[in-house]
């Protein structure tokens, strides 16, 4: 029988003590589950908003040679490319103290991102389910790489879809048009989905999708009580 979950809510008065209590979560989280299962394994988000969690993940004291990082999307480009999210995580978290944490990369050598999801699909499997997955929010409400109107949007995004990892193309998005992403089954191979988001823009946009309303794939998120998802906001 499926555990029903409820959805949590933290707001800061500002950015700066948003980042320092994420920063705690995190520690706290995965210090108990290190503790626990003696491993742990976290999904990150890409683009600019969550660089000063990176940063100060990096230097927190933990065992990082327990854990096992990746990332929610990628960008079809050459894993040294600055357009890169797993060149953000390398560049921005894996060092200092969390040199040591592991990095399961999404890149393949395909031409396409949809040629690589099945071989990115099974690198991911042993660290699955994600004991936290870091989701973030566009303007539009996109979520991942699970842009609205995008050719493969609608296969990713279906509550009933099984595959955890899908091709995704998006003329005109920012960085590369072609992404692999986390399908909407994907997000929700995790244990705890945290939602990073800050600016009353974004807000209006999460409080339509929580009303079930709105072109937000955020929504099929907050529509399920499986995996709880902990929204994290500043002005």
């Amino acid at each position: 029988m499926s555990t029903v979950v409820s959805h949590e809510e933290t707001i800061f008065l500002d950015r700066r003590r948003l980042f320092i209590g994420l920063c705690q979560d995190f520690q706290d989280r995965l210090t108990e589950i290190i503790r626990k299962r003696r491993k742990a394994s976290i999904a990150l988000a890409g683009g600019t908003t969550p660089g000063p969690l990176y940063d100060a993940l990096s230097n927190t004291p933990l065992n990082w040679e327990k854990v096992s990082i990746t990332v929610t999307d990628e960008r079809w480009v050459h894993p040294e490319d600055p357009a890169s999210n797993e060149y953000l995580i390398r560049d921005l978290l894996m060092k200092r103290r969390a040199a040591g944490a592991t990095f399961v990369p999404f890149k393949t050598n395909h031409a396409k991102a949809s040629g690589g999801a099945g071989i990115t699909e099974k690198r991911l499997t042993p660290i699955m389910p994600f004991d936290i997955c870091l989701i973030g929010m566009g303007p539009d409400g996109h979520i991942a790489s699970l842009i609205p109107g995008a050719d493969g949007y609608e296969a990713a995004t279906d509550p009933a879809g099984t595959k955890k990892v899908a091709g995704i193309h998006a003329p005109g998005a920012a960085g590369a048009p072609e992404r692999m992403t986390l399908t909407i089954a994907g997000l929700l191979t995790s244990r705890r989905i945290v939602l990073l988001f800050m600016g009353q823009d974004k807000l209006n946009v999460y409080n339509e999708a929580k009303a079930g309303e709105g072109a937000s794939p955020l929504r099929f998120l907050l529509a399920q009580k499986k995996v709880p998802v902990h929204a994290f906001w500043a002005p």
